[in-house]
């Protein structure tokens, strides 16, 4: 009631919320062994020497696996000021997942390297959401309106019972069993775990951070760079309307992400080959072709953007003679038109699912075919 006699606010509610959930986005059957038949391998058996194939275990099985628990917090303000001249929303959330289930390495003597299990761990998603939207001019003939969302997000490992956890497998000639994902307490989850790249020598020589000062260049001189998560996103929409005509239009975009160009890292002149194209970024840069093939911060791009993501133009006839026609729009959209990006790759949105042992893989973009740009006309029809 002490709202009643101010005019400018329409509505303003508190509001809170929390619950837990499952999470059921997890491998088929993995709480029971997994068995294969080994036909490179077998025991000759009994007298006669009869060779019999040997079977591998592939999974072990777990049958104490339980659920998954996403626990989530929202606290948030919903307005609506000046008749929706301005309203909206504001809300602080924390997600955390507790429990994971996780493929880590096994107890010795097990019969697989990994085996799945709840993890006594958390992964901690906290961040803000603010959606604001105007209906900035209100006539008869003319009406606009326009919302904008924002999102912050901040990602954390904690209390995980090993030392690390790998994914992201690269793909390469010389690259068999190079990941480039770690999974480790105090950092994003899918951070990036590779070499730190300072640029290259005279002679054209790839010159590498030495972080154990030993001389030598080589898997423990790898350090841990910001992940693919990014840390802002935010979106734009509005719908124009004169008379007849509509015009409605959005833009997304994101900041504070980085992705592996796989495909670079495939394609680039330490890889001369008759079926391959050559980068020319790498010549311009003084590589060397003798250069060794390994994975480095070098082929870690920024994934910021913002993309036109819709566009559409309409025309609605009036009908008002016709008793068998309620309404006739026809227009023309499009999806995708242009992207502005500093990402070198195909487009900064793409993920190329690279899990190792089943833990998932962030921000590797690896031959994976971009959205596409469509072009629509079309009419909607209402009897």
């Amino acid at each position: 009631q002490f709202m009643e006699n101010i005019d400018a606010v329409k509505e303003l509610k508190l509001r809170a919320s929390w619950g837990q959930t499952g999470n059921q986005e997890v491998p088929n059957k993995i709480t029971q062994a997994s068995y294969s038949l080994s036909t490179g391998a077998g025991y000759y058996l009994n007298s006669d020497l009869v060779l019999v194939n040997g079977i591998t275990v592939n999974r072990t099985a777990n049958p104490k696996l339980k659920w998954e628990v996403v626990e989530q917090f929202n606290v948030g303000l919903d307005f609506d000021l000046w008749s929706s001249k301005l309203y909206g929303s504001i809300e602080y959330f924390t997600k955390t997942t507790k429990d994971p289930i996780l493929n880590i390495p096994s107890e010795p003597l097990s019969p697989t390297t990994t085996v799945w299990k709840n993890v006594d761990a958390q992964i901690v998603n906290k961040g803000f959401e603010l959606t604001l939207g105007s209906r900035i001019i209100n006539h008869k003939d003319l009406t606009w309106t326009m919302d904008v969302n924002a999102s912050t997000l901040s990602n954390t490992i904690k209390d995980l019972p090993v030392s690390e956890l790998y994914s992201g497998s690269i793909s390469g000639p010389g690259l068999s069993g190079v990941t480039a994902n770690i999974y480790k307490n105090g950092y994003e989850a899918g951070s990036f775990y590779m070499l730190k790249h300072l640029g290259f020598d005279a002679n054209g020589k790839d010159i590498f951070e030495d972080r154990t000062g030993d001389g030598s260049i080589n898997t423990d001189d790898r350090q841990i760079f910001e992940g693919a998560i990014p840390n802002f996103n935010f979106g734009i929409n509005s719908q124009v309307r004169y008379k007849q005509f509509d015009l409605s239009f959005s833009f997304i975009g994101q900041t504070g992400g980085y992705l592996v160009n796989n495909s670079a890292l495939n394609l680039n002149i330490n890889n001369l080959a008759s079926d391959r194209n050559v980068l020319r970024k790498f010549y311009e840069a003084g590589a060397n072709t003798s250069n060794a093939v390994l994975l480095s911060s070098l082929y870690l791009e920024k994934s910021d953007f913002l993309r036109l993501n819709n566009l559409r133009l309409g025309y609605t006839f009036k009908i008002a003679k016709l008793n068998w026609l309620q309404s006739l729009n026809i227009y023309a959209s499009a999806q995708n038109l242009f992207t502005i990006t500093n990402y070198s790759g195909y487009d900064p949105l793409i993920n190329t699912t690279k899990n190792v042992g089943g833990n998932q893989s962030l921000g590797i973009d690896y031959s994976t075919y971009p959205a596409a740009k469509t072009l629509l006309l079309g009419a909607t029809v209402n009897f």
